[in-house]
């Protein structure tokens, strides 16, 4: 259950920006920094991919680790210029030209281009692409207008794909493949045609897995408090039915189990069932929030796949 407790405390950090949901529409995207095909050295990936996600969130796209999305923002460095500054000491000055592209890697549709120049100047190789990519502008016009553009794609495929997207996650769950089911159906953007259905729909699987966790854990309990019915054995029995969830399908036979516990020891129990929360509204956000993270934790775990983009060129 420490795998669940992380998800709700995860899902917790997130609240904040459930209340701007339907104000702001952020679209999933992923990073992605081919070596072949951005043609820059190493030890410079890092400051490029973090610029990349820094565009991306700072124009309403997300680039959560695990999410789900069919969607790429990369980038293509050329070397327009390079010269050695007399010193000392000396420095090399590179003048680069960068292409960002935005795509449909299922379809292999490109949204765009966007292409701009970057001088720099250091005093090595590395150093002179690290201090040009630091130049590169949070809001250039042209890097946003390419954003812009693909997000009217993004909105449009998930406006006529969300049925499907939400057939394959039904299809998930009749295999009970529901975190992945989930991290699936809650791709869709809650600001898209299909975004209240799969958030409802996401929401429902989630209270299918808590079903299924809550029922292992009381199982779990039962079979402990059978093989020995100690006072020790009590409070670790106890401890594992206060993390059963109060919106369980098996909260009320935990409950049934924890009045049978504290009956039959002697010195009394402190610890208590968790109390439902009293705002209802409050807890459906917390829920979906909460599912959401299970979906993200389930994209984390899966291995990194490396899609060629050399077809954008």
């Amino acid at each position: 259950m420490k795998t669940r407790n992380i998800l709700m405390i995860a899902a917790m950090s997130l609240l904040p920006a459930m209340s701007f949901a339907q104000q702001q529409c952020n679209m999933p995207v992923y990073i992605q920094l081919d070596e072949d095909f951005t043609n820059i050295p190493p030890a410079a990936y890092n400051m490029l991919n973090q610029k990349l996600n820094r565009l991306a969130t700072n124009n309403g796209l997300t680039t959560s680790e695990g999410t789900f999305t069919p969607f790429v923002l990369t980038v293509h460095c050329d070397v327009i210029d390079k010269s050695n500054l007399a010193g000392p000491p000396m420095q090399t000055l590179y003048n680069l030209g960068l292409t960002f592209y935005m795509a449909d890697t299922f379809t292999k549709k490109k949204f765009g281009t966007a292409y701009i120049t970057v001088d720099g100047v250091g005093n090595n190789e590395i150093k002179s692409y690290i201090n040009a990519f630091s130049r590169i502008g949070d809001n250039n016009a042209e890097i946003k207008g390419l954003i812009n553009r693909g997000k009217a794609n993004m909105l449009k495929y998930y406006d006529t794909e969300y049925k499907n997207i939400i057939k394959e996650a039904k299809r998930m769950e009749t295999l009970n493949e529901f975190e992945k089911a989930v991290h699936l159906v809650l791709s869709i953007p809650v600001c898209s045609k299909g975004g209240d259905e799969a958030s409802r729909y996401g929401l429902q699987l989630y209270n299918k897995y808590i079903d299924r966790m809550n029922l292992y854990l009381l199982n779990k309990a039962k079979a402990l408090w059978a093989a020995g019915q100690t006072q020790e054995t009590a409070f670790e029995v106890c401890e594992m039915l206060s993390k059963i969830d109060p919106a369980a399908a098996c909260y009320g036979d935990a409950t049934k189990l924890m009045t049978e516990v504290k009956a039959q020891v002697r010195k009394d129990i402190d610890l208590q069932m968790r109390d439902q929360y009293e705002d209802s509204v409050k807890l459906e956000k917390m829920r979906i929030e909460a599912a959401r993270a299970v979906g993200v934790a389930y994209g984390k775990g899966q291995k990194n796949s490396t899609t060629n983009l050399m077809w954008m060129r």
